[in-house]
């Protein structure tokens, strides 16, 4: 069965044109330690037409959740990037409550051309592709709900991978290497 990967689907929101995705990137190594965020957008005969994605760090998605789920969520923008074939990509996500619309959760991504600042951060310079998914309040709990019970419950059956993934060892200088 060459060729053949698994993903775990952790939650997904239909609409009559657009697909939202989360899928379980995690890791013990908390560096590497994401949740996929897809969204596709449809065209009448059902076939995709605009796919955008974006990487979030679980740590980081964790309080966002609990911020919707507690009520007190506002708004949150995360700012991604990579470099394949000396193209930096950048990726954006914005989520934030706004209360004039039905559907007051919204969730949008940009992918496009991103410049390297720094020491290998990537910024935004160009999106070129754009997708917005609109989630009525019921539906933004929801998926804050199984989002972080499912990364809780992945931590704790990977408590131990991820405690030596986190554990710093220190070694104290011997007194002869301090002298020296």
């Amino acid at each position: 069965m060459d060729g053949e990967f698994s993903k775990v689907q952790v939650y997904k929101y239909v609409t009559k044109d657009k697909v939202l995705d989360i899928g379980d990137m995690l890791s013990p190594d908390p560096k590497r330690s994401k949740l996929s965020i897809t969204i596709v957008e449809f065209d009448e005969r059902f076939k995709a037409k605009t796919r955008v994605k974006h990487y979030v760090d679980s740590d980081d998605f964790k309080l966002v959740c609990r911020d919707i789920l507690s009520g007190c969520f506002s708004e949150w923008t995360d700012h991604k990037g990579t470099v394949h074939d000396g193209t930096p990509e950048a990726r954006v996500l914005n989520i934030k409550k706004d209360e004039k619309f039905r559907n007051p959760f919204v969730m949008k991504i940009d992918n496009g051309v991103g410049e390297v600042i720094g020491a290998g951060a990537v910024k935004m310079v160009l999106a070129r592709e754009s997708l917005s998914i609109f989630l009525p309040e019921f539906e933004a709990r929801k998926l804050a709900l199984a989002v972080l019970d499912y990364i809780r419950q992945w931590e704790t059956l990977n408590f131990r991978k991820r405690q030596e993934a986190r554990t710093v060892i220190f070694q104290p200088e011997s007194p002869q290497e301090s002298a020296a």
